[in-house]
């Protein structure tokens, strides 16, 4: 059930972040297996176990201080950004982790999924700032973060640490959106058995 007004339908604000929570949760979920499914296949070949994470592309965001973590608007702006930020990485790392020899059927199939995913998410966080700040269009607005370089290089080992180093960011920034998104849920919304 939904209120309808001027013939279209709205969730209650709780439902909206209920099911942007769920979603979020799911995304970081799948990011975490692919990331783990990835790792298994190429970590030990290719002798990257125990390497140094490259500087991720979205490093300058800093972690919320506490009294911001008290403010679901600076929080679904964080999370806006966040998936802003991963827009065009996740398409060419769909697109260009296919080109890996061996790389697993699952890999590729979750990336584009994640990708999706991530893209649906995008949009109802803007939606719910439309609806809790209908006036300020600024704020779905998301800063464009610099991606870094693209990994089209010859020499496959690279490719595969880049990617390898990309799910590990991925991996980080997904578990943020999933926290911020619950941290709302629970703290300002009130809700329950958080």
């Amino acid at each position: 059930m939904c209120a309808m007004r001027n013939g279209r339908c709205f969730n209650s604000l709780r439902d909206m972040f209920d099911i942007a929570g769920s979603q979020s949760h799911e995304i970081s979920q799948k990011v975490s297996e692919t990331f783990t499914e990835f790792k298994n296949h190429y970590a030990e070949a290719h002798g990257f176990n125990d390497t140094v994470l490259i500087h991720c592309h979205t490093s300058s965001l800093s972690i919320p201080e506490k009294d911001a973590m008290k403010k679901y608007d600076f929080l679904l702006k964080r999370v806006g950004t966040l998936l802003n930020a991963w827009e065009e990485p996740l398409r060419h790392l769909e697109e260009e982790l296919s080109t890996l020899k061996g790389v697993p059927a699952g890999v590729t199939s979750k990336v584009k999924d994640i990708k999706e995913n991530s893209s649906g998410l995008l949009v109802g966080i803007k939606t719910l700032l439309n609806v809790i700040y209908p006036r300020d269009a600024e704020a779905v607005n998301f800063p464009t973060l610099p991606e870094g370089a693209s990994l089209k290089t010859e020499n496959e080992d690279v490719r595969i640490l880049g990617y390898y180093n990309k799910l590990i960011c991925l991996d980080g920034d997904f578990k943020k959106v999933d926290i911020y998104l619950n941290v709302i849920k629970c703290r300002n919304l009130k809700v329950k058995n958080c």
